[in-house]
């Protein structure tokens, strides 16, 4: 048996996607597939076109066996912490024997090559990277600059960042998985526009602004994909954007003190006050992205911070989820008849709780506790950014049930 393990966010599931699982299990030989996909909020900051069970649903119908929740104490970090969540969740299953990614570059070689490099710094690329930051520029950005001297502009490219990421975390936690990686195809991560039937996700998601471009989202997408995003919308759930939360975000901003703002994960160097006079002068999401952003601060790491300032994820959390050895549960979305099969093939494996229904999950620590209840919050804060007010209760996460497919 082998089990091909994708990190994903499915935002939405479309044909790109529906390639790289189709060949991941042709490379890996992979009779089985389990998907570790970000829940409500995700990892540049924004939050979901649709809810996580129906992307869920999404992956499960086009082939996926299990879809497992991504906590969104990993969720929404930095690619480093996102990526150490997901491969460190995969690791404690115990079932995995391979990790796809997709990525610019396209060579397991070159990232290895990087992830080490990084793994082990050498001190004449930290001194070039603390020299272009102390002339204003982001680490992220300074990062690159330096290693695409090197590595041919490897860094320059979102999924090779995230890739190396995989890598390191799994050399990192001495996993025996296996990463793999397929080239993209057609299109990078944040091109916008529309490259036929496979298109970025990027480009799919601005296109649910313009109802002139749903003939472009329906090319670029499975059938039933299509169809399960027409069932939301019609009912009013989803698409959901940034802006439908702006009153509430600036709410939390105005309330918050400058002490509460400095405890969110990426606040450095006096951002709490800029962030916080933003707050008082804007008046809607884009305008406070506006008054915010800098050089020194990049709109997906802003985008974040608001997340963690929304949800109330502070320094503290994160500090205690990058521990190796820290606790994780295994929450289920969705699966079929062979993710029903792989769970019963997990629960041999590990010592995990297995969460089916929410709310008969007891934890048995503080943390948690606290990163379930975090989970749960941002489902409950997630609704507030639907249209109908029949939506926008809290306690979803303990009313619904994962998704469940027969195989025919």
């Amino acid at each position: 048996m082998k089990v091909l393990g994708i990190v994903s966010e499915y935002n939405p599931f479309h044909n790109g996607h529906k390639y790289h699982l189709e060949m991941s299990k042709k490379i890996c030989d992979a009779q089985y597939s389990v998907a570790v996909m970000s829940g409500n909020f995700l990892q540049r900051g924004t939050p979901a076109l649709f809810d996580k069970w129906t992307r869920a649903k999404m992956a499960v119908l086009n082939g996926v066996d299990l879809v497992i929740e991504l906590p969104v104490i990993y969720s929404c970090q930095v690619a480093e912490i996102f990526a150490f969540g997901a491969v460190k969740l995969f690791n404690y299953l115990g079932i995995i024997d391979y990790i796809s990614f997709g990525s610019e570059n396209g060579n397991i070689d070159d990232l290895y090559k990087v992830a080490y490099t990084l793994l082990d710094e050498p001190e004449y690329i930290r001194n070039q990277i603390k020299d272009m930051m102390s002339k204003g520029m982001t680490y992220s950005k300074a990062l690159g600059q330096v290693y695409n001297k090197y590595y041919e502009n490897i860094l320059q490219y979102p999924n090779n960042v995230l890739g190396i990421e995989y890598i390191k975390s799994i050399i990192y936690l001495n996993s025996s998985i296996k990463p793999i990686t397929i080239k993209r195809v057609m299109n990078n991560y944040n091109d916008t526009d529309f490259t036929g039937t496979i298109s970025s996700a990027t480009a799919i998601r601005e296109a649910f602004r313009s109802s002139e471009k749903m003939n472009s989202i329906r090319m670029a997408t499975p059938d039933v994909t299509w169809d399960i995003m027409m069932n939301n919308i019609e009912k009013g759930k989803g698409p959901v954007f940034w802006e439908n939360f702006s009153d509430t975000l600036l709410y939390e901003i105005r309330r918050s003190s400058h002490h509460d703002i400095e405890r969110l994960p990426e606040i450095r160097e006096g951002l709490e006050y800029r962030l916080k006079k933003a707050g008082n002068i804007s008046s809607s999401f884009e305008e406070l992205i506006t008054n915010i952003k800098t050089k020194r601060y990049t709109r997906t790491s802003l985008q974040r911070t608001l997340c963690h300032l929304l949800l109330g994820i502070y320094k503290e959390d994160v500090k205690k989820a990058v521990i190796p050895q820290c606790p994780m549960y295994i929450r289920v979305l969705a699966l079929n008849s062979n993710g029903r099969y792989l769970l019963k093939e997990i629960k041999k494996n590990t010592d995990l709780p297995i969460i089916n229904k929410a709310a008969a999950f007891n934890p048995d620590s503080s943390y948690l506790k606290r990163v379930f209840d975090l989970d749960v919050m941002a489902t409950d804060i997630y609704n507030l950014g639907y249209r109908y007010n029949s939506y926008k209760t809290a306690g979803e996460d303990f009313r619904t049930s994962p998704f469940y497919a027969d195989l025919l």
